[in-house]
């Protein structure tokens, strides 16, 4: 299979690794607008350097990873997609709702109507011990879920100067919620703040989903540590899911018990299962519909942290979403 990652930053280059590493594909380029950082990354992975999209574009790709700023994710989607390539996108899939489901649009009509696989980074859903926890939900171990709660905090990253910390970070904890409920967001109500960033850097976001869960999402770069961590009350259990270690403990009446992760590395996972998808035309389960709603959801807290009020979220699907302020429980 022959790939390109366009765009090689932090996360990029970990893109260009993982597949430099991968049998029977072809790390055909990479591209960066950076000459020095697309020549250091090309000459790591023992791969070509290329300053231009349509430059790599043109280079006859089965798939292409675009890992650029959000702001131009639709403008380098489009290019690919009219290329015949089939796409992994980093999160969030757009910086707008409409942008996003542009490009879902696109992706479904591909080149001459076949369409592409088009497939959303949220690593989130290949961390190995969220893995287990659905699997646990599924086989209805731990009972009815409750609440629901994440706190995801880390120093700030100078590099993120196009998004502020809801829709780059909570945007994963949205969908990694929605995913373990199985169920959308139907209201948000976000509170947030700016000390270092010229967007927030600080938000506490409280959700309802469609089917009467509560959820709550603290996250902030103002922190002097580290930390990814998933709460979960069930009628059997209190679930801890640390994503950085990998590890999920289950405490129940009589103790806690560390169900037995196996480790890997999510980004690797990802990456695999997006490579079979494209070989073997099957649906990745992490499209752009779910990508949309996460998206959807960040950007209507950033309205809420802004306007002081919850919102409610209409529609089904994510050609139809649409958020309404709630005031006074009349929305409007």
């Amino acid at each position: 299979m022959r790939v390109g990652v366009i765009g090689v930053g932090v996360m990029g280059r970990n893109h260009a690794r993982v597949l430099s590493e991968l049998e029977n594909v072809d790390l055909v380029g990479v591209c960066d607008t950076d000459r020095k950082t697309a020549d250091e990354v090309a000459s790591l992975f023992g791969t070509i350097p290329f300053y231009y999209p349509e430059e790599l574009l043109n280079q006859d790709l089965d798939a292409v990873h675009v890992v650029v700023p959000t702001f131009i994710h639709h403008d380098v989607a489009s290019m690919a997609i009219d290329k015949g390539s089939h796409v992994l996108i980093e999160k969030p899939i757009a910086d707008t709702v409409e942008n996003a489901q542009s490009i879902f649009k696109m992706a479904e009509k591909g080149r001459g109507g076949k369409g592409v696989t088009l497939m959303v980074g949220h690593i989130e859903r290949f961390n190995p011990a969220i893995q287990m926890l659905k699997q646990l939900i599924l086989e209805d171990r731990l009972g009815k879920l409750i609440s629901i709660s994440t706190l995801r905090v880390a120093p700030y990253p100078k590099r993120i100067v196009d998004t502020g910390i809801i829709v780059d970070l909570a945007c994963h904890d949205i969908d990694i919620m929605s995913y373990l409920s199985s169920s959308r967001v139907r209201e948000v109500f976000c509170t947030a703040s700016s000390t270092v960033h010229h967007l927030e850097d600080t938000a506490s976001i409280s959700l309802t989903f469609e089917n009467g869960v509560p959820g709550h999402i603290e996250t902030s770069w103002l922190s002097k540590i580290k930390a990814r961590k998933l709460f979960a009350t069930f009628e059997g259990g209190f679930v801890l899911v640390d994503f950085i270690d990998q590890s999920l403990i289950v405490y129940d009446d009589e103790r806690a018990h560390e169900i037995p992760v196996v480790k890997a590395e999510p980004l690797r996972e990802e990456i695999l299962e997006f490579i079979d998808c494209v070989r073997n035309g099957k649906e990745p389960h992490i499209g752009g519909e779910a990508s949309i709603h996460a998206l959807g959801v960040a950007l209507a807290a950033v309205t809420s942290s802004q306007v002081r009020l919850p919102l409610h979220i209409h529609g089904e699907g994510a050609m139809d979403f649409e958020p309404e302020l709630v005031m006074n429980g009349t929305d409007h």
